[in-house]
């Protein structure tokens, strides 16, 4: 343990022995501080993942320089599908500590899986555009960009809270218990699963009982009121030759008994094949969208480079407008290989340009040489 003021290592006494400092407070300060990391490490150990994030966050706020703390923090939001958040915390924690730091080591196997950064970046954009979607009444939709996730980025357990809330809500109780058990597989202390398990325990069970019940209510009072009905007929007709007569009614009555109890499966078949299009077409429309707003980045992209060739390098206002072009546009944001080309060109030409301004700059700032013969002696 080193001082707050001056930084060298303290002894067992309550002042520091090089600038006298009171490290008191200090020392209870850090001793609280490891205490909530201990605690965390022991949930993270167990994978409690939600109470090990809630106690670590405890220990940065009483002290941000705790290393071990944030390191450990970043690896539980890994596990939790937080690839942002993670490297936040990794990268403030070299920071604070340069050498002899693991998270170096984690920063470094980020960058160099690129792929990994950019389906996190990727599932959280997705993740809050499924939570727009759930607000505005658009179930279908969130489930789609929820589904998408926890198939490419399945350590995500906020988008699998999601996706088996939208689950509950849109009657699919197995699916959303599915989910549920896969959360608290990879999160024994995740709190919204625990409660949400805890409240499905009834109402998975509760529409099963009630629907046996009623579908037993309702046989019963169509049988019941086809055995009067078949009572009411036999009374009219008893007595008269009317055999026939029996035979249609008694199939009529058979054929109504059997329309009453098909035609509200067929209905809910219909209605399930509705949805199922209108999701499929809500899906088509998304892509659509995206691929027409990446050709408006494109057209405006080609239209800072036309911009950039009209200006005149030689003037110092042009050079500088055209560093400021060239650093609106990225590489990263769009994919056309006329683009890049044009880019790495512009990328190559422009420290040349620089050279030059530099170049003009010395020789007129440097004084005339003189041309007159010197004196005889």
């Amino acid at each position: 343990m080193n001082c707050y003021r001056c930084g060298s290592p303290l002894g067992s006494g309550a002042f520091c022995l090089r600038c006298g400092a009171d490290v008191k407070l200090y020392r209870r300060i850090i001793r609280l501080s490891n205490r909530y990391y201990n605690y965390g490490l022991e949930k993270a150990r167990v994978r409690d993942l939600t109470g090990a994030v809630e106690d670590l966050s405890r220990a940065l706020e009483i002290n941000k320089k705790n290393i071990l703390a944030r390191n450990l923090l970043g690896l539980v939001l890994y596990e939790m599908g937080e690839t942002v958040q993670a490297l936040c915390e990794w990268v403030v924690s070299t920071h604070y500590q340069e050498e002899n730091n693991p998270a170096s080591a984690y920063v470094q196997h980020l960058q160099e899986n690129r792929l990994e950064l950019e389906t996190g970046a990727q599932g959280i954009r997705k993740f809050n555009y499924a939570l727009d979607y759930a607000r505005k009444g658009s179930e279908d939709l969130a489930i789609l960009q929820l589904e998408w996730i926890t198939a490419h980025h399945p350590k995500m357990i906020k988008a699998r809270c999601l996706l088996a809330l939208l689950y509950h809500s849109e009657g699919k109780y197995t699916k959303a218990e599915r989910e549920l058990r896969t959360i608290l597989r990879a999160d024994v202390g995740n709190t919204f699963a625990l409660h949400m398990a805890r409240e499905m325990a009834d109402d998975i069970r509760a529409p099963q009982v009630k629907r046996r019940v009623s579908l037993g209510e309702a046989a019963g009072n169509l049988s019941r009121e086809a055995g009067e009905k078949t009572e009411k007929v036999r009374r009219s007709l008893e007595g008269r030759p009317a055999f026939w007569l029996k035979i249609i009614l008694t199939a009529a009555l058979i054929l109504s008994v059997l329309a009453g109890i098909m035609l509200p499966t067929l209905e809910r078949r219909r209605s399930k094949a509705v949805s199922d299009a209108v999701a499929r077409y809500s899906a088509e429309l998304e892509g659509l969208r995206s691929e027409r707003d990446g050709a408006r980045q494109l057209q405006e992209a080609y239209g800072v480079f036309l911009e950039m060739s009209e200006l005149d390098p030689a003037k110092e206002e042009d050079l500088a407008r055209l560093h400021v072009l060239f650093d609106s546009l990225g590489t990263e944001s769009l994919r056309d290989e006329l683009y890049k080309k044009l880019y790495e060109s512009w990328r190559d030409y422009l420290p040349i340009l620089d050279k030059e301004a530099a170049s003009r700059a010395a020789t007129t700032s440097r004084p005339p040489r003189s041309t007159e013969a010197p004196p005889d002696a």
